[in-house]
């Protein structure tokens, strides 16, 4: 008979591994919904602003 603490040593790399995934997982959907974001956020200001941003400095 296995005790409980067999039965969570034989599991844990497997809930580890599947932990990881997900985080991966979230990790790429949230840098894609960022990037779509930002390409909103740029699209709407224009490219107006970011010429006036790049006059404004001096070298």
């Amino acid at each position: 008979m296995t005790t409980l603490r067999d039965k969570v040593n034989a599991h844990l790399p497997i809930v580890l591994q599947g932990l990881s995934t997900v985080s991966l997982v979230v990790i790429a959907l949230s840098a894609i919904c960022g990037s779509k974001s930002l390409k909103e956020l740029s699209q709407s200001h224009g490219m107006s602003g970011a010429v006036e941003i790049h006059q404004g400095h001096k070298h």
